[in-house]
C-alpha cells in the first residue's frame, strides 16, 4: 500500500534474501565453472590419448618396413600414410568423428631409439643401421593436436588453445642372432672369385665347419667366440653374464636381446663351448634339450640332414664324387696341418691357385640351400634383395668352372637330372621328395630355422677372456646336419641386412 513503511526486521530479510540470491548465482557460475574445467580437461585427456594412439600406430606400422635400404624408408613411409587413411581400419580423433591428414614430415629416422633424428630424405640416402621411427603428431595437422577451450581460457588466455600429444618412437627391441660370432675370412665386403661372388671370404653354396676358422692360424685349431647376450654394442659385458643359463636360451631361439650387434664394441669371449651348447642348436631339427621348448624354438619346416654318410652318392642324391669318395660334412680344412706361421686356416674350396692334390672330395656338401651367385649381382652399399640374388643356373658346366681339380675324376658331379628344376631352387626347399623330411609330428614348424645369423668379426681377437670385437657383418649359414660336441657344419648362404632380423619391434616411448 502507499506509504506503508518497512519496518527494520522485514528491511533485514530483503536484504538477506538479495544477497541469498547473488551468492547462489556465484555459487552457480562457480559451479558451472568447475563443471566446465572438468568437461574440457576430460576432453583434453581423451584427446591426447587418441594422439598417442593414433603417433604409437603410425610409429609401429613405419618401423616394421626398415630394412637398411632407400626402398625400406620409402616403404615405411607408405605404410604409415596407409595406416592412416585406410577407411576400413583408419586411425580417428574427435570421439571416431575426424580423420588426420598424412604429413611425411611427422616421420624421422634413426639408428638409435635415442636419435639422432633425420628427415625421410636424409634417411633414404643413408639407410645402413637405420631401424627406429619417431612419429610427432604435431607434423600431421593443427586440428589434431590443438584444442580450443572455453572454460579454461578464463583462467589465462595462454590455455585458449592446448596442444596435447606426444612422440612415438618404434623399433626392435631383440635380433635373430645366434650368440656365435666367428671371423671374417677377409676384410672386403665382396670380392670376385671369376664370376662368382665372394664375401668376406666366404663362398656361397660351400659348407664349412665353423669351428675351423681362422684368418691368421697358427696351431690348426679355429677361433670362434661367443656373444654377451645381455650387453648390446657400447656396453660393458661381465663375465657372469656368459653363464650357461643366460646362454642357452638364446642359443634356442636364435636371438639375442639387443636392437642390434653392430655400432658399437660388442662383448665377446671365446672359445665358443658348442660340446655344451649344440644340443640346443638341433632344436631346429625338432631334437629338444633344455631349455629350448617347441613354443620359442620351432623346428625347421624341413629337417632333411644332408649327410655324407647317408645321402651323397646315393640315386637319391644330387650330388657325387667317385675319386676319392666324398668323406667330409664340410669342405676340407687347408691346410691339413699347421704350419706354426700365420696363415689363414679354412678350406680347400677357398684357395686360389688350386692347391695340389684338390679332388672332388675336397669341396663336400655343395648347394643344398644357397647356389653361387654373380659378382655382377652385388652393388656397394645396397642389401641384398629379399628374395635373393638370381643365382647362377644348375649345370655340371657351371660345377666344373666353380670346383676344379687336379686329382682324382675330375669336378664334383652334379646330377642334373636330380637337383631341382627351377632358377632358384636347392633341395632344401622342397617340400616332398627325397630332399624333404617333416619335423616331428604335432609341432608348428618354421621355414628357415636351420639358417645361423652368425656375426663376422673384424680379426684378431683374444680369446680365453672377456673382450670386444668389431662386427663387420652377419652372415647367414644353414645347418646341414645336426651340430655334435665339435662340428658345426653349416653352408654359407650370404649376408644378412641387420635392420631385417629384427625378432621383435617395441615402442621404445
Amino acid at each position: 500500500m502507499p506509504g506503508t513503511r518497512l519496518y527494520p526486521a522485514t528491511r533485514h530479510r530483503t536484504a538477506q534474501h538479495g544477497a541469498v540470491v547473488v551468492l547462489f548465482a556465484a555459487v552457480l557460475l562457480a559451479l558451472i565453472g568447475f563443471a566446465g574445467l572438468a568437461l574440457e580437461t576430460g576432453q583434453l585427456f581423451n584427446r591426447r590419448a587418441e594422439v598417442q594412439t593414433i603417433a604409437d600406430a603410425l610409429a609401429m606400422a613405419a618401423a616394421k618396413e626398415l630394412n637398411g635400404s632407400p626402398a625400406g624408408v620409402a616403404a615405411a613411409l607408405a605404410a604409415a600414410s596407409e595406416r592412416l587413411s585406410n577407411t576400413t581400419d583408419g586411425l580417428h580423433y574427435q570421439y571416431g568423428k575426424a580423420r588426420a591428414g598424412w604429413n611425411e614430415a611427422a616421420l624421422s629416422f634413426a639408428q638409435t631409439a635415442h636419435g639422432p633424428w633425420l628427415d625421410s630424405a636424409t634417411a633414404s640416402s643413408a639407410p645402413q643401421g637405420v631401424a627406429y621411427v619417431k612419429v610427432d603428431p604435431r607434423q600431421l595437422e593443427a586440428q589434431l593436436t590443438q584444442v580450443p577451450t572455453i572454460f579454461m581460457r578464463a583462467l589465462s588466455a595462454t590455455f585458449a588453445l592446448v596442444t596435447v600429444g606426444a612422440v612415438a618412437v618404434a623399433g626392435p627391441s631383440a635380433i635373430n642372432v645366434l650368440p656365435l660370432a666367428i671371423c671374417a675370412m677377409s676384410a672386403q665386403p665382396a670380392a670376385a672369385r671369376g664370376s662368382e661372388l665372394v664375401q668376406y671370404g666366404f663362398r656361397r653354396g660351400i659348407s664349412y665347419d665353423l669351428m675351423k676358422l681362422d684368418p691368421e692360424d697358427t696351431d690348426g685349431v679355429g677361433v670362434h667366440y661367443l656373444i654377451d647376450p645381455l650387453a648390446a654394442p657400447g656396453r660393458t659385458g661381465a663375465a657372469a653374464d656368459f653363464s650357461l643359463d643366460n646362454i642357452k636360451p638364446s642359443v634356442c631361439t636364435g636371438t639375442l636381446a639387443m636392437a642390434r650387434v653392430s655400432g658399437g664394441p660388442l662383448t665377446v669371449q671365446g672359445p665358443f663351448p658348442l660340446a655344451a651348447l649344440y644340443t640346443q642348436l638341433n632344436a631346429r631339427f625338432g631334437q629338444y634339450a633344455a631349455p629350448c621348448n617347441p613354443i620359442t624354438a620351432p623346428p625347421d619346416a624341413n629337417v632333411k640332414a644332408y649327410s655324407v654318410s647317408s645321402f651323397f652318392n646315393t640315386a637319391s642324391s644330387w650330388m657325387h664324387s667317385t675319386t676319392p669318395p666324398l668323406s667330409t660334412q664340410a669342405a676340407s680344412a687347408y691346410p691339413a696341418t699347421p704350419s706354426g706361421s700365420a696363415q689363414k686356416l679354412w678350406t680347400y674350396a677357398d684357395q686360389s691357385p688350386l692347391p695340389a692334390n684338390t679332388g672332388p672330395d675336397k669341396y663336400g656338401p655343395l648347394w643344398s640351400y644357397a647356389r653361387a651367385v654373380p659378382y655382377a649381382a652385388y652393388t656397394a652399399g645396397i642389401p641384398e634383395p629379399a628374395n635373393g640374388y638370381t643365382p647362377f643356373p644348375a649345370t655340371q658346366a657351371n660345377w666344373t668352372l666353380f670346383y676344379p681339380a687336379n686329382t682324382g675324376s675330375g669336378s664334383p658331379s652334379l646330377k642334373t637330372a636330380t637337383y631341382p628344376a627351377g632358377a632358384t631352387a636347392t633341395p632344401y626347399l622342397a617340400s616332398s621328395g627325397a630332399f624333404f623330411a617333416a619335423p616331428p609330428a604335432g609341432l608348428l614348424a618354421l621355414r628357415g630355422r636351420r639358417v645361423l645369423n652368425v656375426p663376422l668379426l673384424s680379426c684378431p681377437v683374444p680369446s680365453g677372456v672377456v673382450t670386444t670385437a668389431t662386427v663387420l657383418a652377419i652372415g647367414k649359414f644353414f645347418m646341414t646336419v645336426p651340430a655334435d660336441s665339435t662340428h658345426l657344419y653349416a653352408e654359407f648362404a650370404g649376408i644378412a641386412a641387420e635392420q631385417s632380423l629384427s625378432a621383435m619391434l617395441e615402442l621404445q616411448q
